[in-house]
């Protein structure tokens, strides 16, 4: 170690040669890579034109390859440049301070399509350390704070530094890491903000090459959660006026049909809640009869023996009705068609025609003991827009008031030579129609796993939560997404040779990513939260049309 003084400050220079970056081995796959995860204050590769996210392929033009086998992988990886031994490498070749490396990179080239590839270069450095003076005391670069000194804030200097880089080299990720999916840019942002005081007081109080690049960085965090500015153009959330209008539309239907039905079956329907004992009194009285009951909600519901339960009360009688019954599976079919059809929101809130069976019910659960009279479905409000007459036995049925009045707009097939940005283009567009034959169609009917050992492939293939996907789509450009584009398309690289195996066929995949638009402090703008999905996968088979093969929602 060799030391030097500089005013009030000496500087320790170690013998290690360092990058300083960090780096993530990626060496599986198709394109054997070293991603960049963070570049150090002090790195000779700080204004070269490196980022964070940037794909190093070559070092001083030896291309990143796979290792052949397990113990070349455990031997040579540590020595990468970016990995803790890298100096080793440096070592060997005779490396000394000042000496440059070369990198080829791949970037994405975003917005746009595919990857465009760079020849940058840095220096290599001493790993350096720094005191005030003859003392002991550390400080963070030259000119910089003391490590373990607060200067009045609620943590030492050093670990602050430290969890700053700790969450920023994910933020600055252009994959977008899992803190900036699993807690979302908003919330996000506003942690961020709150360090801007910090940043503020290092580069008054401790001006030097610490201090602006902790700066820079803060704001390129900063602008990267904010999201890029959107401007929607004129007609853009039309979808969402048809939607509204669709939605208002059956709900009329549905009161009006609800009225009819009741007044169409008054003669059976009891005209008061039937306050009977039911073990002790006289249930042939009321055994047969309808009884309208009123909106129940789901924390009314009552659990027993993993059954629920639909329960009123009135002067301490009860009223139940089985949920897990096959009555009540068409009325919960027909909220479904509903969801899937005109609003995939809507609240579960219950009224119910009901007519009265002679067996009573003794219910055990959700804190409480009960005792009633139960009744099997007539015909059921849901949230006052789905109304469904358990009796209608058409084919199909029972229809919910004013489904088969429904019209859906389709785009029409899509063509088979249409490219990955094309079809996920056109899922899109299907969910803001509101077009599910159309979106459906446009995910993969089989199933591949690309494995360089041994591939999986499935040539028939169901998505079983696929309904349930397109409801939660449909929700999130109802409410918090007012747009999702296409941000970004990959290079499409074969994942199945065909020749693995008998009877697999070839199959490419591309990733793309996609950019959620939502309004914010009354701007729109780009985000991400754990609700919405940015990458996407697809494939095609034998040359055939490209399908989503990611299973999720948008």
């Amino acid at each position: 170690m060799v030391s030097s003084q500089r005013g009030a400050e000496r500087e320790y220079r170690h013998d290690n040669l360092r990058s300083g970056l960090k780096t993530d081995t990626r060496l599986d796959g198709v394109m054997p890579h070293l991603g960049v995860g963070w570049i150090a204050w002090d790195s000779g590769f700080r204004g070269s034109g490196l980022r964070v996210g940037d794909r190093i392929v070559a070092v001083d033009g030896e291309p990143i390859v796979t290792p052949p086998d397990m113990p070349t992988r455990q031997r040579t990886g540590p020595c990468l440049i970016g990995q803790h031994a890298e100096n080793q490498t440096w070592v060997r070749q005779g490396r000394k301070e000042g000496d440059l490396v070369r990198l080829r990179v791949l970037r994405r080239r975003a917005p746009g399509d595919g990857w465009e590839t760079l020849e940058l270069s840095g220096t290599l450095l001493h790993e350096r350390l720094w005191s005030l003076g003859e003392t002991t005391t550390r400080i963070l670069g030259p000119g910089g704070p003391e490590q373990l000194g607060r200067d009045g804030f609620d943590e030492s200097w050093s670990g602050w530094v430290d969890k700053r880089v700790f969450e920023w080299e994910r933020l600055l990720d252009g994959t977008f890491g899992i803190w900036r999916t699993a807690r979302g840019t908003r919330m996000e942002l506003a942690n961020h903000l709150a360090h801007k005081a910090r940043v503020d007081y290092l580069v008054e109080h401790f001006p030097g090459p610490l201090a602006t690049a902790m700066r820079d960085d803060w704001e390129h965090v900063r602008a990267c959660l904010e999201g890029e500015r959107v401007s929607l153009p004129e007609g853009a959330l039309d979808f969402r006026s048809r939607g509204e209008e669709q939605v208002k539309a059956i709900g009329l239907r549905a009161t009006a049909a609800w009225k009819a039905l009741l007044e169409s079956r008054a003669s059976e329907t009891l005209g008061a809640f039937p306050v009977v004992d039911p073990f002790r009194g006289d249930r042939s009285v009321v055994t047969g009869k309808l009884v309208a009951l009123p909106q129940v909600s789901q924390r009314d519901w009552i659990v027993d023996m993993g059954n629920a339960y639909l329960a009123w009360n009135q002067s301490g009688a009860w009223v139940f009705c089985p949920v897990n019954t096959p009555a009540m599976a068409r009325v919960f079919a027909a909220m479904y068609r509903y969801q899937r059809r005109v609003s995939p929101s809507i609240r579960v809130d219950i009224t119910l025609l009901g007519r009265i069976l002679p067996d009573p019910r003794l219910l055990a659960g959700s804190g409480r003991t009960a005792a009633g009279l139960e009744v099997e479905p007539i015909a059921a409000l849901i949230g006052g827009a789905v109304c469904v007459d358990v009796t209608d036995t058409r084919e199909g049925g029972p229809f919910f008031a004013g489904e088969e009045s429904l019209r859906q707009e389709t785009s029409g097939p899509l063509a088979d030579d249409a490219g990955p940005r094309e079809v996920l283009e056109a899922m899109i567009a299907a969910v803001k129609r509101g077009d599910q034959e159309t979106w459906n169609s446009l995910f993969a009917d089989w199933r591949a796993v690309p494995d360089e050992q041994r591939p999986i492939y499935y040539p028939v293939y169901t998505w079983n939560g696929r309904d349930s996907e397109w409801v939660r789509s449909r929700r999130l450009l109802l409410d918090k997404v007012l747009d999702a584009r296409v941000h970004w398309c990959g290079d499409a690289r074969t994942v199945i040779r065909g020749d693995e195996a008998p009877g697999l066929p070839r199959i490419e995949q591309v990733e793309l990513e996609v950019d959620h638009v939502g309004l914010f402090e009354g701007q729109t703008r780009t985000f991400n939260s754990v609700e919405v999905h940015r990458r996407w996968e697809l494939q095609r088979r034998a040359g055939g049309p490209w399908r989503i093969t990611s299973q999720q929602s948008l």
